[in-house]
């Protein structure tokens, strides 16, 4: 436990310095999971938020998030879980993310990263697993700068999971 911790702190730091007083932007981030074993997340999908879910036909939404008034050096938390007793047992099925948000924009040269570290938990209903990943800061598209789209940040093939980001102004 104490690991995470210290990389969890370890991946914001460096973003505290970077603290700038930007103009505030909105962070999208998605995360899917594989239900037909053929389906294959593409690295970009392009298009609008509609084109984006009929894209992903093949897997289901596990977590959707939008955030408001996000800066360089915040920090998004989210968990989404399903909790349930499995016959005296505790069964957890969900997502829990931490990622840092960086603006590395200059003028009107705009730049954002994101990035962090992601668990998905699968425990009961006769699985027992806790996945933990590092996304690293990876550059997301700005929809304002002419592209309408999401990145894929990283997959994880064992459990059929993928996460998504882009960046949008404040509506």
């Amino acid at each position: 436990m104490w690991k995470k911790s210290l990389i969890v702190v370890c991946l914001m730091l460096p973003c505290w310095n970077l603290a700038q007083a930007g103009e505030a932007r909105s962070v999208n981030f998605a995360v899917f999971q594989k239900y037909d074993k053929n389906f294959e997340f593409e690295p970009i999908v392009e298009g609008k938020f509609s084109d984006f879910i009929t894209t992903m036909q093949g897997s289901q939404i596990l977590a959707l998030a939008h955030t408001a008034d996000t800066i360089g050096g915040d920090v998004i938390t989210f968990q989404t879980s399903v909790l349930r007793d499995e016959n005296g047992s505790f069964g957890d099925f969900g997502i829990d993310c931490q990622l840092s948000f960086k603006d590395e924009s200059t003028g009107n040269d705009y730049s954002y990263l994101l990035g962090g570290l992601c668990k998905i938990i699968q425990v009961g209903r006769g699985q027992n697993s806790k996945t933990l990943l590092v996304i690293p800061h990876t550059n997301v598209p700005d929809t304002t700068q002419g592209f309408e789209g999401w990145l894929l940040l990283k997959e994880d093939e064992k459990t059929g999971t993928a996460f998504y980001a882009n960046v949008s102004m404040l509506h």
